[in-house]
């Protein structure tokens, strides 16, 4: 083959997607509790605001109706001890109230009225416990995960129900950094399950530091709103573009260790005979690998029988 100048040519660079919902959000409890019921299941398209699952709410019934008994009695001792504080200041200007008396009834009226409002804070919030019992949707989703079930004890926070967001959905892929600078803003996303209906997706979001592991960046794809049934999620995709390629690249068959163990390639020159020549590799590239140094733009390269060949050795080009 002849080795292409970098970066005059485009090359089809292929990638494996999974579908993902943009928005996924993981649900838990707001209280602690055994699950009395559970009402969904993953894959369940749910509603906003509809039920998932309810906790045993006893206790905090029960808990609401000790803070409203308390609240009443509250405001009870509140009324008195206003009705005593407007004796005791209808009575002080003739005498029949000293001042340290006056002082108390004021105090316990100022006691009496944060009592009130104390216990008015805590059975809201015990109301508000109280509908907490109740696991909803905050937004319309499918069920893409379930952590609980029936007669479990829960702790608050722990979770509950992983939910896809309805709306846009995405195909994520990890691209070689090799790679990332010629990402073009648009990308062919085919689902396995549609190989003959390629979308056109926008690219969203380019992660801006590489997986420790692989050394790759996440990149998010915005599929278009189409007529027919979403695409499910979790599913299986390809991710193709054509993109410059940075660096002359040569099928990886080409490319022999010489004795010392540096890697080299046969070049035919001018009068067509194979000269050794050794070269510097760059990243590989599929079933090919990128040449960083060595070769130039219109050297003829072997790729095939590289192991017959000998130095000097006629050959025809094709």
């Amino acid at each position: 083959m002849q080795v292409p100048a970098a970066g005059e040519f485009a090359a089809q660079q292929r990638y494996a997607a999974r579908i993902e919902a943009r928005h996924e959000t993981v649900l838990a409890f707001q209280v602690s509790g055994r699950v009395s019921a559970r009402q969904a299941e993953v894959g369940d398209t749910v509603a906003a605001g509809a039920v998932l699952a309810r906790i045993d709410s006893t206790d905090l019934r029960l808990r609401v109706r000790e803070l409203s008994a308390r609240l009443s009695a509250s405001r009870a001792e509140r009324g008195d001890a206003g009705a005593a504080l407007r004796r005791a200041n209808e009575l002080r200007p003739k005498g029949f109230v000293s001042q340290a008396d006056f002082d108390r009834a004021t105090y316990r009226d100022q006691a009496a009225a944060a009592q009130v409002a104390a216990l008015t804070a805590q059975l809201q919030l015990a109301r508000r416990d109280l509908a907490y019992a109740a696991l909803t949707a905050p937004t319309a989703g499918v069920i893409t995960a379930r952590m609980i079930e029936a007669g479990q004890v829960v702790s608050a926070g722990q979770p509950a129900f992983s939910l896809a967001q309805a709306g846009q959905i995405e195909a994520v892929f990890d691209l070689p950094e090799h790679q990332r600078a010629g990402l073009p803003d648009t990308v062919q996303v085919t689902l396995w399950t549609q190989p003959d209906h390629p979308l056109t997706a926008k690219v969203r979001e380019i992660a801006p530091q590489a997986a420790d592991g692989s050394r790759t960046y996440r990149v998010r794809t915005t599929l278009p709103v189409t007529d027919g049934p979403p695409p499910g999620l979790g599913s299986s995709a390809t991710v193709a573009f054509a993109g410059p390629v940075a660096l002359p690249a040569i099928p990886s068959a080409a490319v022999l260790k010489r004795d010392d163990g540096q890697p080299a390639v046969w070049v035919v020159d001018t009068n067509g005979a194979v000269r050794l020549r050794p070269v510097t590799l760059g990243p590989v590239q599929g079933d090919r690998v990128s040449i960083a140094d060595g070769l130039g733009a219109g050297d003829w390269v072997v790729t095939a029988g590289v192991h017959d060949l000998r130095d000097g050795q006629a050959v025809s080009l094709p």
